[in-house]
């Protein structure tokens, strides 16, 4: 920002100059140093008076990735975005087969999903956008994960420095865990199969095609609540309260997505399930953690059924062992 307005401030200053000794030659250099002065003025204020880039808490807490792992990628439409894919030679029965997947972050889904006559196309667009997004705020996760368990072991040992007990307090508090818990906090941190995030993400959105997925990347129909929530408002609820909530980018969603299943009360099932097959050292399966969501939606049963049918249907569990292709 302070060299493009430095550029400015080059650019038009001969300009102003000239002007002013066709006028009056006499005050050409009055005008040359209230340009200087200007510019000075303008240099000044964009260097103190300049906000940063709002910080997410992930970011804030070291949960996510500073440098980008991913490339962003934007698409007017579906056809665009699928040739972007087929650019990268990504295929879904490919990734499925052992290939892995392009680190690609798709920003928002195409404005014409709904327009796509062919569903098994649709949901292979839809799919092959989140897919990336979801093994990436996975691997985040594990990260973090990591570094609470060198945190917990050093507390332990009573070599916990002040500032990681500090960064530790402040990770434990954003995810609700009980003070001094380390099994809860542990509980809270930790992975979701590919298959159950693809899945709520498709029955939530519609398959990409809902109005909240593509006027707010909302995805996962998390609701913000009272007079000041930000977000769109349901075109017909019983309460007026609440908004869904939106989401500068896809990958804005998928982290809020996993927080709020790691962090609410509701949800607390999902982790205790998750936590045994840690305990046992068994894979983490989609069909038994979706027995965790019943308070996900008012259906409740009726919603675990269709989340698991939906993930048998697709074949979704074919997913949850694939990665991402190499960094470069």
């Amino acid at each position: 920002m302070v060299a493009q307005v430095a550029a400015m401030v080059a650019e038009w200053q001969p300009v102003v100059e000239r002007y002013a000794k066709q006028g009056n030659r006499h005050l050409a250099g009055r005008v040359a140093l209230l340009c200087g002065l200007f510019g000075l003025f303008l240099l000044t204020a964009v260097w103190f008076g300049a906000e940063p880039l709002p910080r997410s808490a992930w970011q804030e807490l070291g949960l996510a990735t500073e440098a980008p792992v991913l490339r962003r990628v934007y698409a007017r439409d579906a056809e665009a975005l699928d040739r972007i894919f087929a650019d990268n030679d990504y295929r879904l029965a490919a990734v499925m087969n052992g290939a892995p997947v392009p680190r690609l972050s798709v920003t928002a889904l195409p404005r014409d999903m709904e327009s796509i006559a062919d569903s098994e196309a649709r949901k292979r667009l839809f799919l092959r956008s989140l897919l990336p997004l979801v093994l990436q705020a996975n691997a985040e996760l594990s990260r973090a994960r990591a570094k609470v368990i060198s945190a917990l072991d050093a507390r332990a040992a009573g070599r916990l420095g002040a500032t990681d007990a500090l960064w530790l307090d402040s990770v434990a508090e954003w995810y609700g865990a009980a003070p001094g818990d380390a099994a809860d906090l542990l509980s809270r941190i930790d992975a979701v199969p590919p298959s159950l995030a693809l899945a709520q993400a498709a029955q939530e959105s519609g398959w990409g095609t809902s109005r909240f997925a593509i006027r707010a990347n909302a995805l996962f129909g998390q609701r913000s609540w009272g007079d000041g929530a930000e977000g769109l408002k349901p075109a017909a609820a019983e309460r007026r309260d609440f908004k869904v909530r939106g989401f500068p980018d896809l990958m804005s969603a998928v982290r809020a997505y996993l927080h709020n299943l790691n962090s609410h009360r509701a949800y607390q099932d999902l982790r205790q399930r998750r936590a045994r097959a840690r305990a046992l050292g068994t894979p983490l399966h989609a069909l038994n953690l979706v027995g965790g969501l019943k308070s996900y939606s008012e259906e409740g049963q009726s919603y675990v059924l269709a989340l698991s049918e939906l993930i048998t249907s697709n074949d979704l569990q074919a997913l949850d062992g694939v990665t991402l292709s190499p960094r470069r």
